[in-house]
């Protein structure tokens, strides 16, 4: 999706005042450190906006919290919304990830970064899941990636019951003829104080093993496998899958609030006909049902086996947001890149996952004849490469 909208007039005010930082009974007050992150920022974020990707510890790991600053917006002195940005020179960037916002949310933020700051000409959510529909200023949005979340019900019954008879009948199909064929497998899972490091590296190999036989480049640095270790003992629900006492798959997944995020997910591909990641999925998707989690988010990818597992999707956008309609004019250059790039990934995007779901027998052909291109390449590629 990709969406321009402009104002005839610019709010100097928020809810009514000025946001000059003070509130009266009953109204916003708003701090923002400088270049500095509070120690107790890092509970707010969690407490109130519980995804994986806006924790500080993440965004140190992905290079985006050095210099970082710190908005809080408090209502009767609690914190409701706790931000991470960069400011260079005329622009903010709100580098928290994957924050949900409200348009409220988003307009009190904006308004007090430019009373704040006067030269400020734009202010933009790299990644957001916000839905805008009418702010006091011009703005512009591009859907950039997905967040595929699963709204757990209150037992595994009923999730069973939702996924379906053929999803039902190959878990059960797949895992006898695991057991009958492997007859030393078992599934179980770890909490954080149970796991060990030298299994969450077991799994993180066989995610790159099976990267590589797909012909890409294995993407976990020795720092990302630290930050997950480290995590996974703070908060983890790990999945593991053993034949024979070895690992051979396994899920790695954390807790935050209500929330539970699958960060890695993998198997040796000695077990493809096993079906093996979606038992990994589906395993630890009961486990936290059955421990009260209220959503499971599978994150980026909007693969056809997350829809049947009974994920949908949430766009994650990038937004632009300036000071008036003159500095969007002045920034023409950069929307119209933005829009194109938008367009791109929404046609790749739809060629990819999307038209093989269509109700047009035409978008599930061209879907089709694009996926079978995709895996021969990656055939003759591995091919090459051995």
């Amino acid at each position: 999706m990709n969406t321009i909208s402009g104002a005839s007039s610019i709010a100097k005010d928020i809810d009514g005042r000025a946001a000059s930082g003070h509130a009266r009974p009953g109204e916003y007050s708003f701090t923002c450190h400088e270049s500095e992150v509070p120690v107790f920022a890092a509970a707010e974020i969690e407490r109130l906006h519980g995804h994986l990707y806006c924790l500080p510890s993440w965004l140190a790991l992905t290079g985006q919290l050095y210099g970082a600053g710190t908005y809080i917006a408090s209502k009767g002195g609690t914190p409701t919304t706790v931000l991470l940005y960069q400011r260079e020179k005329n622009a903010v960037t709100v580098v928290s990830e994957f924050v949900h916002l409200d348009e409220d949310d988003i307009r009190r933020f904006v308004g007090h970064m430019f009373d704040l700051n006067p030269s400020l000409k734009r202010v933009t959510f790299n990644r957001a899941r916000a839905d805008i529909r009418n702010l006091p200023y011009p703005w512009h949005a591009v859907d950039h990636t997905e967040d595929m979340i699963i709204e757990l019900p209150a037992t595994v019954q009923e999730y069973d019951a939702r996924v379906g008879k053929n999803m039902r009948r190959n878990i059960k199909r797949y895992t006898s003829a695991l057991q009958r064929d492997f007859p030393s497998y078992t599934y179980h899972i770890k909490d954080a104080d149970e796991i060990s490091e030298q299994e969450i590296r077991d799994i993180i190999r066989l995610g790159c093993i099976r990267m590589e036989s797909k012909n890409i480049a294995p993407r976990y640095t020795e720092a990302e496998t630290q930050w997950i270790v480290q995590l996974a003992k703070q908060c983890g629900l790990v999945g593991i899958a053993t034949v024979e006492g070895k690992v051979c798959a396994g899920a790695i997944g954390f807790r935050i609030g209500e929330n539970y995020f699958m960060h890695i997910i993998a198997h040796d591909p000695r077990f493809n006909d096993y079906s093996l990641g979606i038992l990994c999925y589906y395993h630890t998707i009961c486990e936290g049902i059955a421990r009260g989690g209220k959503r499971f988010h599978l994150l980026q990818g909007r693969y056809g086996y997350k829809y049947r597992l009974q994920a949908e999707r949430h766009d994650i956008r990038h937004i632009d947001i300036y000071r008036s309609p003159l500095h969007a004019v002045m920034h023409s250059r950069r929307i119209l890149r933005k829009a194109l790039d938008g367009q791109i990934l929404a046609m790749k995007q739809w060629l990819l996952h999307d038209a093989e779901r269509s109700e047009s027998r035409t978008a599930r052909y061209l879907g089709g004849i694009v996926n079978k291109l995709r895996q021969r390449k990656r055939a003759a590629s591995g091919s090459s490469a051995g």
